[in-house]
């Protein structure tokens, strides 16, 4: 795919991005980190060049594209930066730290006529999007669950006294620092992105979201929302069972979506191994015929990485809005103020 474009932030989550733009057949030009040891393989690996600079990246008339993978706290400038240049960008979620950001962010994309993806990758899971293809076959929608329950230890009993989850006195945990929260954030902001895909923009919500006493960061999060496809009861939790989850990995992620015409059920594998890992999807039809459909283990990143990147050959946005960013960061914040003022509150999005 003749596409020329340049990564910006090398850490962990980024090997993920590299192998779908490995796979789409795209040129890497630049890969840009402020730490050398960690650009310094990838762009030996694409035969790129590696800078600290990430307005080096930006300044190259012949990058079409940038993917920025840094912490979410960085990506408003670059965002920016990148539409204002007219790059298309493919950026890592959450969209932005907060949500007066996202929406900039996406506003000005949409008056520079920018192409915009923030890459919830868990729309590609073919689980996922399959139970998608097959809503219209459940009638009426009465219902839907959905949950990710992530096991990060014992972290309910006592608060951390170091590491990724300690709160330091008048300072910020490393889980904040770097991702903008706890559980809502970190895990289920993918399950919001999700209820969108699947039933659309919610408009209301109540929430109730808990934060220990002298930490920074939630540890569950609550919420009914209502959709045009009826109520969804919605779960983020952090939990210490290692071996729960249908795979018995302490992941237990799915949703389930009930109609008056049968139901489904997506069980989802954990994020960070899926060459090893898949999501099952079970139908249960008008008959109460069960039908259990398994997948080959495929990453997401890479499945979503391809689709961005045969829009941006094509110069269209496609089928994922550009707000789909902001969405989620919308939710979020009225989540934690309906948390706060113990209020349901409608859900009012300025973009």
């Amino acid at each position: 795919m003749a596409i020329i474009v340049g990564v910006i932030g090398c850490g962990n989550i980024s090997r993920f991005h590299f192998q779908g733009l490995a796979q789409a057949g795209v040129t890497v030009r630049w890969v840009c980190d402020l730490n050398p040891e960690a650009s310094a393989p990838w762009a030996e690996r694409c035969q790129a060049t590696a800078t600290a600079d990430w307005k080096q990246v930006i300044a190259d008339p012949a990058v079409e594209a940038v993917v920025i993978t840094t912490i979410s706290r960085v990506h408003k400038p670059i965002c920016l930066a990148a539409i204002a240049a007219g790059k298309a960008v493919i950026c890592e979620k959450t969209l932005a730290e907060n949500l007066e950001d996202a929406a900039e962010i996406t506003s000005a994309a949409r008056s520079a006529g920018t192409l915009l993806w923030t890459s919830y990758m868990k729309r590609f899971i073919p689980a996922v999007e399959q139970a998608k293809a097959l809503l219209p076959a459940l009638g009426q929608v009465l219902s839907t669950s959905i949950r990710a329950n992530q096991c990060w230890g014992d972290l309910w009993s006592s608060a951390p006294t170091e590491g990724f989850f300690h709160t330091p006195a008048g300072g910020s945990s490393p889980v904040v620092r770097n991702y903008g929260g706890g559980i809502l954030v970190c895990g289920g902001s993918h399950l919001l992105d999700l209820v969108c895909f699947l039933h659309g923009r919610p408009t209301r919500l109540y929430a109730n979201v808990h934060v220990p006493t002298g930490r920074d960061y939630d540890l569950r999060a609550s919420v009914l929302l209502e959709t045009d496809h009826g109520p969804v009861h919605f779960q983020a939790l952090s939990h210490p069972l290692v071996r729960t989850g249908f795979l018995g990995d302490g992941w237990d992620e799915q949703f389930e979506i009930i109609g008056t015409r049968g139901r489904l059920q997506v069980l989802s594998a954990q994020w960070d191994d899926p060459e090893h890992k898949a999501s099952v999807l079970i139908h249960e039809d008008a008959d109460g015929v069960r039908h259990e459909h398994r997948f080959a283990a495929v990453s997401p990143f890479a499945r979503a990485i391809g689709h961005f990147c045969a829009c941006i050959a094509r110069k269209e946005q496609g089928p994922q809005a550009i707000t789909t960013g902001y969405d989620v960061d919308e939710l979020i914040a009225t989540i934690q103020r309906s948390s706060r003022e113990r209020a349901a509150l409608d859900v009012v999005y300025r973009v």
